[in-house]
């Protein structure tokens, strides 16, 4: 009698470990599908800033050198007050769906410590980062307005005088400061880029060993 208790016993565990090797093997599947949308996310921003500040820093050699007006410019202005928001709607609905069912689930502790530092530390830290720096961005008065033709159903700026703004310090404090503030979210951004990378990679390769 004693024996057929210990083997129920040990069925039931069976079914017990079976049954959150299942739900785990769930949460890391959406975990996954999350991590692979939000490496889209931050590569097309990346490059979206590295377009920018190409840009940014074209125009700042065309002004430092007192280069004629090239027609060039009239995009090039115009993409450079491209400071965007850069604050990542980034996918968590895998993250939240772990929390809700319980991180004691995931059976690698390292592999829990690294998405526990990645969703509660790294986005969390990028998205407030970037908000200080769009505040920095927002308090300074619209400046384009000092400087260009407002077009509102075209691309592009024009200069009100390009003789004076190649001259104007103040406005090369502008450019400069809004090409740092890119800078400054691009490291931000590559480093969750690296740790959203090395996340996914040990999610997949659990997933290998939950199918075996």
């Amino acid at each position: 009698m004693v024996i057929g208790i210990l083997i129920a016993l040990q069925i039931n565990n069976w079914n017990e470990e079976r049954k959150d090797r299942i739900t785990e093997k769930s949460v890391l599947l959406e975990l996954q599908d999350n991590l692979e949308r939000n490496m889209v996310l931050i590569d097309n921003a990346i490059a979206d800033i590295i377009e920018i500040n190409e840009t940014t820093g074209g125009i700042i050699e065309i002004i430092e050198e007192k280069k004629s007006y090239p027609d060039t410019l009239i995009h090039h202005f115009g993409q450079m007050f491209r400071s965007g928001s850069y604050i990542l709607e980034l996918n968590t609905n895998g993250y939240e769906s772990l929390k809700n069912i319980g991180l004691e689930i995931l059976s690698s502790k390292a592999l829990k410590n690294e998405i526990l530092s990645l969703f509660e530390i790294s986005y969390p830290g990028y998205n407030k980062h970037s908000e200080v720096i769009n505040a920095i961005w927002g308090s300074n008065p619209r400046s384009w307005y000092d400087y260009f033709y407002i077009r509102p159903l075209e691309q592009g700026l024009i200069p009100l005088d390009y003789s004076t703004l190649k001259e104007d310090k103040k406005f090369m404090t502008i450019v400069r400061d809004l090409e740092s503030g890119r800078n400054s979210i691009l490291e931000r951004m590559k480093l969750c880029q690296s740790e959203t990378h090395r996340v996914l990679q040990l999610v997949q390769d659990e997933l290998v060993k939950l199918s075996e």
